[in-house]
């Protein structure tokens, strides 16, 4: 995913190989001849260099192309690993999806219109949205794994029974122990239709990314400019934008759901535990 810091140009034009090396012949060379004049020469070129260099043009494009083949590196490996662990249905969608985004790089690249124009800013956008598009399969697979391990209807049972049994009434220590079983249930009920109406948005949200990626494969020939290309991928960034926190907020209750149900009280079970304080179940 595209970066929006800046690199320390400074930090670079020190710790760099070129200076590093630079730096490391002069002082071994000063420490040779015993010419300490090389080293105080090396120190004030250095100085100048640190001085001067960070604001050099030339150099902040480097350091900006070494810091974005760096970013791309990084972003390749990372949905790389995410891919290895989706499903082959999933698999293939997110490879399909990479490879349009190829096809409009190439086009892009051979649209005559598009020749003297710079096209980095929405190659990584296109880059951007292959990734997004992974994640959010990561995500749902993870989410239909768990609900495809919860058994609602057993849940619902559960509480009923809960219920029932603080109606009843009785001992005080088996209704309240039935008032906290029910509210633990009721946290995994709200958990489940959460983490459901995450899923709806983003099999939605990814059959779009899709959709749109295939109508922009079709339109890259005949664009008039890149800004057009720019103009709908930054709509469809904005949809991922407004559901990557539900993402992140599914995993993280799929991640805190994984526990044991605590144990119920049913109707025929009103034993407690005296020595650890939880309910018997039978």
């Amino acid at each position: 995913m595209a970066s929006s810091e800046q690199p320390n140009y400074l930090k670079a034009a020190f710790a760099n190989v070129y200076n590093l090396s630079l730096l490391g012949g002069a002082a071994v060379m000063a420490f040779a001849t015993g010419d300490w004049f090389i080293g105080a020469a090396a120190v004030g070129v250095e100085a100048l260099w640190l001085l001067v260099g960070p604001d050099f043009k030339p150099f902040q494009r480097a350091v900006n192309r070494l810091e974005r083949e760096e970013r791309e590196k990084n972003d390749r490996l990372r949905v790389q690993k995410l891919m290895e662990t989706l499903p082959e249905r999933e698999w293939a969608r997110a490879h399909a999806l990479d490879e349009l985004r190829r096809e409009i790089e190439r086009d892009m690249q051979h649209n005559p219109s598009f020749q003297a124009v710079l096209m980095q800013a929405e190659l990584d956008k296109l880059s951007q949205l292959h990734t997004s598009f992974v994640t959010l399969a990561n995500a749902c697979v993870r989410a239909e794994a768990y609900l495809g391990a919860v058994d609602r209807r057993d849940l619902e049972r559960q509480m009923n029974a809960q219920k029932s049994m603080q109606e009843k009434g009785g001992d005080s220590t088996v209704v309240e122990l039935a008032r906290k079983n029910a509210a633990v249930l009721q946290k995994r009920l709200d958990t489940i239709v959460d983490i459901e109406n995450f899923l709806a948005r983003a099999r939605g949200q990814m059959t779009l990314i899709e959709n749109s990626v295939r109508l922009l494969r079709d339109q890259a020939l005949t664009m008039a400019s890149p800004a057009q290309l720019g103009e709908q991928l930054d709509d469809l960034l904005h949809g991922v934008d407004a559901i990557a926190q539900s993402a992140k907020d599914t995993e993280a209750l799929v991640a805190g759901m994984q526990f044991d149900p605590v144990a119920p009280i049913t109707a025929g079970d009103d034993r407690a535990s005296t020595s650890t304080g939880r309910v018997q179940s039978r």
